[in-house]
């Protein structure tokens, strides 16, 4: 179906052969708005964008004293779409840039083009997010996102900031509720994505809509941002699966929204590029998790392939682990002053790892007696517990936990999932088990459901091996998702 006749819930922006698709559908758009309601769902897929490959960062090159904006175009759905750009009232250099880019994709459409062959393909990278920046606009009812990695365009990224700050005059991703970051359809499924997680959550956090933010298979590789205002994100649940990020990192992601309600986290599972594991204590976690004490209701959460470390017997909470979100004048640089005093009004400043509480987690995540609403838990063994003395059974804590289980759970708690519990296999697990079978009635009078005990539920450790790495033939399986474009009748 030609794109001007067909609606659609789902729209990629991916390889370069579908930008003509893209442009057609532009042109409907800006003359028949109503059309782009129907699109829900939008998936970037930069990879595909090949022009970040010549010269790694996929930065603006485009000067504004050689613009040479084409005034002699006389096809009237391109000159709508000129009009359009110029109705979203950006700075001038952003929309010089825009219809720049729009100018040449139509001359290479009517097969007007004048400029280098070798050229081609960068003017594609370069209408491809023009167009995902004049869709974010033109589609009101934008639901989902899915961000893929090496999205380097710096009109897009300044766009977007500007829209997630609301610092131009109509913003666009104003319902946007669900943000999913990927690897790419290019990227090696046995090894993590790797995208820059905090400048990413910078781009969408603040948005009205928000609900919640999903990590899959992706690590942190050479992080240059590890600063970020902590209570400022409208997410409600953060979803953080099989990743390779380090304890401080997970700390200030874990800290950004501003009442979080549900959490998924687990790590471990693929190859990632430096090799070993990293570096990463409970109690980063649990200090994070502090803040939302009144607000959190479903925790599940692995962090057995990272934390069981036998031989590091000496490492407590008192020890510094930088995550206290200070943040340097390069870090404020980097975050944009503006934006910086913008986060700042509106955050609690609750102080992510802060010492001064008295709470004693050992080498666990502690007491989640104080979580009054957490009702649904799944937890693995040496995330509740602590570590254990040996890599093979029979073990022994490598150190007691500081509270009795049965008196460390959420009062309200209705659902309770242990994995890596194998009975047998560690007296001080189960002695703890034990009890808390013997006083759940009495002091958790709301359980009503215990998986975990009776039969074993591996953990991540369990499923990738006790190795650094896991094995190549028992890698973890992304979840599969149908990214591609999708007609309306197809949903």
């Amino acid at each position: 179906m030609h794109p001007a006749k067909a609606n659609y819930s789902r729209i990629r922006i991916g390889p370069s052969h579908e930008n003509d698709r893209l442009y057609d559908l532009l042109r409907t758009y800006v003359q028949q708005p109503t059309r782009a309601r129907t699109v829900t769902e939008i998936v970037i897929d930069p990879d595909h964008w090949s022009a970040h490959h010549s010269s790694f960062a996929f930065k603006d090159q485009d000067r504004i004293e050689k613009f040479d904006l084409d005034d002699e175009i006389l096809d009237e759905a391109h000159i709508a779409l000129q009009e359009y750009a110029r109705s979203l009232a950006l700075d001038d250099k952003m929309t010089a840039q825009l219809i720049l880019r729009l100018d040449r994709k139509q001359r290479q459409m009517v097969n007007t083009w004048e400029d280098a062959e070798d050229s081609r393909e960068e003017v594609n990278d370069k209408f491809a997010a023009a167009a995902t920046l004049l869709l974010f606009s033109l589609c009101e009812n934008i639901s989902t996102l899915y961000i893929g990695e090496t999205l380097y365009d710096e009109m897009l990224i300044e766009y977007m900031l500007n829209t997630n700050y609301k610092q131009i005059k109509s913003p666009g991703l104003q319902k946007l509720q669900h943000v999913r970051f990927i690897t790419c359809a290019l990227s090696d499924e046995k090894a993590y994505g790797n995208i820059e997680i905090l400048q990413y959550l910078q781009l969408i956090h603040r948005l009205p809509a928000l609900e919640s933010v999903t990590l899959e298979a992706i690590e942190e590789y050479q992080a240059y941002r590890h600063f970020f205002i902590p209570r400022t994100g409208n997410m409600r649940k953060l979803k953080i699966s099989h990743c390779d990020i380090s304890g401080n990192l997970l700390a200030i992601i874990i800290s950004i929204p501003k009442s979080l309600e549900e959490l998924k986290l687990s790590l471990g599972g693929l190859w990632c590029r430096d090799g070993g594991r990293p570096l990463v204590r409970p109690y980063q976690i649990a200090r994070a998790l502090a803040a939302y004490r009144n607000s959190l209701r479903v925790l599940d959460i692995d962090l057995d392939f990272v934390v069981q470390e036998t031989i590091d017997e000496w490492w407590d909470v008192n020890e510094d682990d930088n995550s206290n979100n200070g943040g340097t004048e390069s870090d404020y640089d980097d975050y944009g002053r503006g934006r910086l005093t913008s986060d700042q009004a509106i955050s609690s400043n609750h102080k992510i790892g802060s010492k001064g509480e008295a709470k004693d987690y050992g080498r666990t995540i502690g007491s989640l007696h104080d979580f009054p609403h957490l009702t649904h838990l799944s937890i693995s063994i040496i995330t509740l517990l602590g570590s254990y003395d040996n890599y093979e059974p029979p073990y022994r804590l490598l150190k007691s936990a500081p509270f009795q289980l049965v008196n460390a759970l959420p009062p309200n708690l209705e659902y309770l999932c242990i994995y890596g519990y194998v009975r047998g296999q560690n007296p001080d697990a189960d002695k703890h088990i034990d009890e808390l079978l013997e006083k759940k009635d009495e002091k958790l009078t709301k359980l009503q459901v215990i998986n975990g005990v009776d039969e074993h539920l591996p953990s991540i450790r369990d499923i990738f091996g006790t190795d650094d790495e896991p094995r190549e033939d028992n890698l973890y399986q992304r979840e599969t998702l149908d990214l591609d474009w999708k007609l309306v009748q197809d949903v």
